[in-house]
């Protein structure tokens, strides 16, 4: 029988070009999660569910990759080359910024109970929330401030080996002078 079967399928595709933006963000940390979400439930008859249970169950892969970043376009620097001065007016607050990605792993339904698209949508919505929720948000902070200090230090380091002065106004000042001067 299979010598003569035939299969048949079809692809389509439609590309949309989107928008490319200049940024100017600096990635001063990132961290990866992944997670396999389960979600089943079932339908029955009152009082026959052991004879007849239509159930339906669909696994989630959760992969979210997390970056704390500073955007530089909001960093206020000035320069006074005549007298070899770096001005430090302002360094931006960190932004955590989240990238999850799902896709189905697997999906099982009956013919009499099966998933609605918004239901599979609430269900992957669920799923990015309860990985969301795993993110240790301090620790990543802390980590981004330790690298922005390290980071912000090359530039008191050229300042120095060049011998310009920063004058620092920021709430960073102290902890950079007492680590790099």
């Amino acid at each position: 029988m299979k010598q003569f079967q035939t299969n048949s399928s079809t692809n389509e595709s439609h590309v949309i070009a989107y928008e490319i933006q200049k940024m100017n963000k600096m990635i001063v940390a990132e961290q990866m999660f992944s997670d396999v979400y389960s979600h089943k439930s079932s339908s029955y008859v009152p009082g026959l569910k052991d004879y007849f249970s239509f159930d339906k169950k669909v696994l989630f892969l959760v992969n979210v990759k997390v970056q704390a970043t500073y955007d530089l376009k909001k960093l206020e620097v000035e320069l006074d080359e005549e007298n070899k001065t770096i001005y430090i007016q302002k360094v931006p607050e960190m932004e955590l910024e989240i990238f999850p990605d799902v896709s189905i792993y697997d999906l099982d339904q009956s013919r009499f109970n099966t998933f609605e698209k918004d239901e599979l949508n609430e269900i992957k919505k669920r799923a990015i929330e309860h990985i969301e929720k795993s993110i240790d948000q301090k620790k990543l902070e802390d980590q981004a401030h330790q690298q922005l200090i390290e980071n912000l230090g090359e530039l008191y380091q050229l300042a120095k080996i060049y011998d310009w002065k920063i004058i620092d106004k920021t709430a960073l000042a102290k902890e950079l002078e007492l680590k790099f001067n």
